[in-house]
């Protein structure tokens, strides 16, 4: 990794930073937009920061949950309801995780043409897996009697709190279809812009797909959809270090790049986001210094009154 970093092109990996932080921008518009569907007024300005909060965490925490911080950051400074900020930050998330399925499934077509149908099957299984969470996710949080339908596990331990705050969530959750079309087309840009955040970052490491810069863009949007999937699994390193790294040796192995290059392209890949998340520390300090995790506790318990 040291011999590939020693030769990579920093004016490549500058222009992905600026890609990044342009992605966490349009981002922050989608919360804002979500939440002036519901009436919080809040400008670009004022979500930008704790939207880059809320990614910072998610950079260090487990499945990246530490993204819902932005819903706490938000709601505790500007006094809105917490289930406003979680509706703003879960609901548009679905339609992310919809494209990271579809781009999954698209990079199992890749790579098949390239490697044959070997276990492919194992692959539909996962990927009709993930499709069918993400699904029922959207049925649970958009349609009530989805949730009504499993009434029966709320005597289970903390299952009535879990319902409680879905249906806080209900209140609200028809703003979000309210302007999908503003969101899903958010949704198309910023996974556009994390393929010319990712395509930018592998010519920065010499890396071509296929030498065609518009089929290389097509071919890391699919890739950026279906490893960051990896991310998301809850396991028990931050945000799945490691196992995404791991990822991109064996996605990119059936293209002719070196082991040492993949890891080394997931490893910067990761890097971008943390260098722009980082500026928003004093934001995550600041919101330490006047919460703890009881008080958290207890705005998630009033939430169900």
């Amino acid at each position: 990794m040291a011999a590939v970093l020693a030769s990579a092109k920093p004016e490549f990996f500058a222009l992905a930073l600026l890609v990044y932080a342009t992605v966490t921008f349009a981002m922050s518009y989608r919360v804002r937009v979500v939440l002036a569907s519901m009436g919080e007024k809040l400008s670009l300005a004022q979500i930008v920061p704790h939207n880059l909060a809320g990614l910072l965490a998610s950079d260090f925490t487990p499945a990246r949950i530490g993204y819902f911080f932005t819903a706490f950051s938000l709601a505790s400074t500007y006094k809105i309801k917490l289930e406003k900020t979680f509706v703003a930050i879960f609901g548009p998330q679905l339609f992310d995780f919809l494209i990271k399925a579809v781009s999954a499934a698209a990079l199992t077509v890749f790579i098949v043409q390239r490697t044959g149908t070997a276990n492919i099957l194992i692959n539909v299984v996962v990927i009709a897996a993930a499709l069918a969470a993400i699904l029922f996710a959207g049925l649970l949080v958009f349609h009530p009697p989805a949730l009504e339908r499993f009434a029966f596990l709320e005597g289970l331990p903390f299952a009535s709190r879990a319902f409680g705050f879905i249906r806080r969530m209900h209140q609200h959750s028809d703003r979000i279809l309210a302007v999908k079309v503003e969101v899903v087309c958010l949704t198309i840009a910023t996974w556009t812009l994390k393929g010319l955040e990712w395509l930018l970052i592998s010519r920065a490491l010499g890396i071509s797909v296929s030498g065609d810069v518009l089929h290389d863009l097509a071919f890391m949007m699919v890739l950026q959809g279906a490893l960051t999937i990896i991310q998301f699994i809850p396991g028990p390193t931050m945000a799945g270090a490691g196992a995404s790294e791991a990822a991109f040796a064996i996605a990119l192995l059936p293209f002719g790049v070196p082991f040492e290059s993949s890891v080394t392209f997931g490893f910067l890949t990761r890097m971008v986001m943390i260098i722009v998340d980082a500026f928003s520390l004093p934001v995550i300090i600041d919101y330490l210094h006047g919460h703890t995790l009881d008080k958290t506790m207890e705005q998630l318990g009033r939430m169900e009154h």
